[in-house]
């Protein structure tokens, strides 16, 4: 059982989790080239576990759980690490956190109310995903003294970063008022059972 469980796919996620405390240590402690390897390393970690499963064909629920939770964790410790070291504006760590709780919030009260449903992220989110992870890099490697990682550089990726972010939390907002914001609850037979699902069809 544990060995079907420990793929070689999932202990590289694993290791990925192992990475979060070693990172926030190095920021801390101002060790920015190491935070830069290391953030690098997870990176390709990331990579890595997903191709492994699928040409090992050993994909498996633990591992869809683990990956986006070994990046969230990843993501929030370093924002919140680079932000007490002056290094990200505290602003744009709470509006990155702020949309990723709302998000998880909105997906389980809908689990509550109407049982599991599928949310796969939209364009816009994957941009704003993709544009958070640059600017940690950018900020790690600004600190670390990489050559063209600029003060500048720095700025543009927060603001790009920030707008991004915004503009994908409004968006899932919209999407989910115009899927599951309506309960139209309609008879479908004579023993006066509801229509399933009860917020209709949009598709």
């Amino acid at each position: 059982m544990v060995t079907r469980l420990l793929t070689p796919s999932n202990q590289i996620t694993l290791l990925r989790l192992v990475f979060v405390p070693v990172f926030a240590i190095l920021i801390l402690d101002q060790h920015y080239r190491a935070a830069l390897a290391v953030l690098m390393a997870a990176a390709l970690s990331d990579v890595l576990d997903g191709t492994v499963a699928r040409l090992l064909k050993q994909e498996s629920a633990l591992g869809v759980a683990l990956d986006p939770i070994a990046d969230k964790l990843l993501m929030t410790t370093g924002y919140i690490t680079l932000a007490f070291r002056g290094a990200l504006p505290w602003w744009l760590t709470i509006t990155v956190l702020s949309r990723d709780v709302a998000i998880v919030m909105t997906a389980l009260l809908i689990c509550l109310v109407a049982g599991y449903r599928p949310f796969h992220p939209s364009l816009l989110g994957k941009a704003s995903t993709a544009a958070q992870v640059a600017t940690l890099f950018v900020a790690v490697g600004h600190r670390a003294r990489v050559p063209f990682f600029t003060g500048d550089v720095v700025t543009i990726f927060i603001y790009l970063a920030a707008a991004l972010t915004l503009a994908s939390a409004v968006h899932y907002a919209l999407v989910v008022r115009q899927r599951y914001g309506r309960r139209d609850v309609e008879v479908s037979d004579e023993s006066g059972r509801d229509k399933w699902p009860p917020w209709g069809s949009d598709e």
